[in-house]
């Protein structure tokens, strides 16, 4: 009896052993799990692949990117920094510019002004006929002339006139003893150029040349008490 209960114990034990898992043995849920990670790897090497090459290559691209955007913000202020220098220098080189112009067309404008002035100023003005000038020549001889005519004002007498041959020259002579140098006197006139008065004392004379811009024939000469008056004729 003893014998059949110790074999029937044996029995279970066995059994008992034979059902639990072996911890050493691969159970059936680890080689199912085996055989999916193998399929995976089997069936999607090239797709694990790809997408670590994309990864790299993203990675790269965001380095060169990097990179790049580094380089083009140094270019970009050193080519700012060139361009606000260009900038700088055409604004001055236009600022020159204009400032030449403006001085260039300010001088051109005060040309034409003085021009215009000049113009202005510039106007023939027909000498007046009626202005008379006054001359002590000596204190016994004054002299008063216009463009038209000249008057000799003198305490002497006239006693000669004449004329030269081709001169234009009307010669008088008054009765004097005076002393005195010879004096010359030039004329602002139209008609009468220039006087002189001579002394010739020792035949108690001085005698007066009065110049002439035409011949002695256009002109008329009248005489009257301390008094000589030279015309110039009306031109026909």
């Amino acid at each position: 009896m003893k014998k059949i209960s110790l074999f029937i114990t044996l029995l279970i034990l066995s059994s008992s052993l034979s059902a639990r898992e072996n911890p050493f043995e691969a159970t059936q849920a680890y080689n199912e799990e085996v055989a999916r990670l193998m399929e995976i790897e089997d069936s999607y090497p090239d797709e694990f692949e790809n997408q670590e090459k994309v990864y790299i290559e993203e990675i790269q691209e965001k380095m060169k990117a990097n990179s790049i955007n580094k380089d083009t913000k140094s270019m970009t202020k050193n080519e700012l920094k060139k361009d606000s220098s260009k900038l700088t220098e055409d604004k001055v080189k236009k600022l020159i510019t204009q400032a030449q112009k403006k001085t260039v067309d300010e001088t051109k404008k005060i040309v034409q002004e003085l021009k215009k002035q000049e113009k202005e100023e510039i106007i023939y003005v027909k000498p007046r006929t009626d202005v008379a000038f006054e001359k002590e020549i000596l204190p016994f001889l004054k002299l008063e002339y216009t463009n038209e005519k000249l008057q000799l004002h003198s305490k002497h007498n006239v006693f000669k006139k004449f004329t030269l041959p081709n001169q234009n020259k009307i010669i008088l002579d008054f009765y004097a003893k005076e002393n005195f140098y010879t004096k010359r006197e030039d004329l602002n006139s139209t008609n009468f150029t220039k006087i002189t008065v001579g002394n010739h004392k020792k035949d108690k004379f001085f005698r007066a040349v009065i110049e002439l811009t035409d011949t002695p024939e256009n002109y008329e000469v009248t005489y009257t008490d301390g008094q000589v008056t030279i015309f110039r004729l009306e031109q026909m």
